[in-house]
């Protein structure tokens, strides 16, 4: 929006090229937007700007005159307006094109916010202009505002006088194959862009109002509408792997447009919008479960801190088949906590990387639980999962070498998340109590950080513990034996390596992360 703001100063009284737009024809004098509908929003919004720019010093001619290239009286003498749109319909014509006040409570989401924006900022831009303009003290005030008219006016002139390419066709799909030529050989269309144009060619209702385009939207509308960033083309990836072929993003498209046909547009349509909100619940665990659900809910959370996606499109099956009543809660339960304890030893401790061999053993285990009809059959799809899981554990000698690795000090702070997820593990093996709160748990270092120790040393697991946050601010740098009598009193139960040291050493600390290690991987993360 801005990029075109400067360009149509720039371009001032000199010809303005838009690029090219791809249209198809209606009945009576109508064509449809296939490629070109954003350029043409935004210029329809950029002129209702200059409307309310002219409104605004009186001249109210020339306000009106823009308003004849927003809406128009039609052959049976009623009002309409010249750009109609769906999907952010009726927020664009109550809001923008109507010159005045809207008459009707209007939807709100992340399309009307963004025109809202846009409408906003160019009124802002034609604002801080026009000002500009009136603070010349040289001229008269009357002069300044015959300045800010021609500036207007100009702007109007270079925004009606743009030039641009109309491939102009004469049906819907023809239209769609050009605008699909044309986006292979230039900016690579983004891939839920090129979903919905299918959508819209295979699901033709006859009526005026796109049903296939409004159930898109609110496919996007879910996955963006999540607090971190989630990518809409990564969602259609992983739906896709989960039900039929492991293919890459690139390849997507081709095989959704060979599947995807008239006869089952609308099933694929609809499998797309639930597997949107089953897929949003994966990353962002706030979403859709309830409380009785939580403990899907800790696992889910632990692959976020993981910071693992390969397991997504087997994760959506499982949510898929409990949300359509295949499976029960507690099947769901076992098997995402089995896929947290594989990620756990595979990625969190020991980072192994696999050049697509989990992705695809993922994918594949979506698919057939996708083709399960009963919980019977999930079942031995998930028994052949955890042998295959298994095997791809790492040795002991591995694990116990990569989870000396995992730190937390005041300089190595990146491991913080996981070593609070290790520690509220173990502590609850161990059946150690804590006080308070376990999201208000701190993590405590027995060994001050402020003592002449190696940082590798102190902030090992072996030297941590949670405690609350009142604790941790008594214990504060105070040595080792002060510390046991401050936690035995609050309560706290540390292990019997440490109980009985006087002196916490480097090799203590080090046999006590070994034993947590061998605890870890022979009991809290055995698959």
């Amino acid at each position: 929006m801005n990029k075109f703001w400067d360009d149509i100063l720039e371009n001032i009284d000199d010809t303005y090229f838009i690029g090219s737009m791809v249209v198809y024809k209606g009945d009576r004098s109508k064509v449809f937007v296939v490629d070109g509908q954003q350029r043409l929003t935004t210029i329809a919004i950029l002129l209702c700007a200059l409307r309310e720019g002219f409104k605004s010093i009186g001249a109210t001619d020339l306000a009106e005159g823009i308003q004849t290239y927003i809406q128009q009286r039609d052959r049976d003498a009623r009002t309409v307006y010249v750009l109609k749109t769906e999907t952010s319909f009726p927020y664009l014509q109550e809001e923008v094109l109507k010159d005045g006040p809207a008459t009707i409570t209007t939807r709100f989401g992340d399309e009307e916010r963004a025109i809202e924006r846009a409408f906003s900022e160019f009124k802002k831009k034609i604002a801080e202009g026009a000002d500009a303009i009136f603070g010349n003290l040289e001229r008269t005030p009357e002069e300044n505002k015959s300045e800010v008219k021609r500036w207007l006016t100009d702007i109007r002139d270079t925004v009606l006088d743009l030039n641009v390419i109309v491939v102009t066709l004469d049906n819907e799909s023809d239209a769609y194959t050009i605008f699909e030529t044309l986006n292979t050989r230039g900016k690579d269309l983004a891939l839920t862009d090129l979903l919905r144009n299918h959508f819209k060619r295979m699901i033709d209702e006859g009526t005026e109002v796109d049903h296939a385009t409004l159930k898109w939207r609110s496919v996007i509308e879910t996955i963006r509408g999540a607090p971190s960033n989630l990518d809409p083309d990564e969602f259609v990836v992983h739906s896709w792997q989960s039900r039929y072929d492991f293919v890459t993003k690139a390849k997507a498209f081709a095989k959704a447009k060979e599947r995807i046909v008239d006869a089952n547009a609308e099933e694929h349509l609809n499998r797309f919008l639930s597997d949107a909100e089953h897929w949003r619940s994966i990353f962002d665990p706030d979403f859709s479960w309830n409380g009785s659900e939580k403990e899907v809910v800790k696992s889910l959370r632990a692959l976020r801190i993981f910071k693992v996606k390969q397991s997504a499109p087997g994760v959506l099956s499982l949510i898929r088949a409990y949300r359509d009543g295949i499976i029960r809660y507690r099947k769901l339960r076992d098997a995402i906590k089995m896929i947290e304890k594989f990620h756990f030893t595979f990625n969190a401790v020991t980072s192994s990387r696999s050049s697509g061999g989990i992705s695809g053993m993922f994918a594949s285990f979506g698919k057939q639980v996708f083709n399960c009809r009963d919980a019977e059959a999930v079942d031995q799809v998930l028994r052949d999962l955890k042998v295959k899981l298994r095997s791809r554990v790492a040795d002991p000698d591995e694990f116990d070498a990569n989870f000396r690795q995992i730190t937390f000090t005041r300089g190595q702070t990146s491991q913080k998340e996981l070593i609070r997820y290790i520690l509220k593990k173990v502590q609850k093996e161990e059946g150690s109590p804590t006080v308070g709160e376990s999201d208000d748990l701190t993590i405590e270092h027995l060994l001050p950080q402020s003592s002449d120790r190696d940082a590798s040393t102190v902030g090992q697991i072996g030297n941590l513990i949670l405690v609350d946050k009142e604790t941790n601010d008594r214990l504060a740098d105070k040595d080792f034996n002060e510390k046991k009598l401050i936690l035995a009193g609050k309560g706290y139960r540390l292990p019997e390596m440490l109980t009985e040291v006087v002196d916490l050493t480097d090799e203590v600390i080090e046999k006590n992360t070994l034993r947590i290690s061998e605890l870890s991987r022979s009991r809290v993360w055995r698959i």
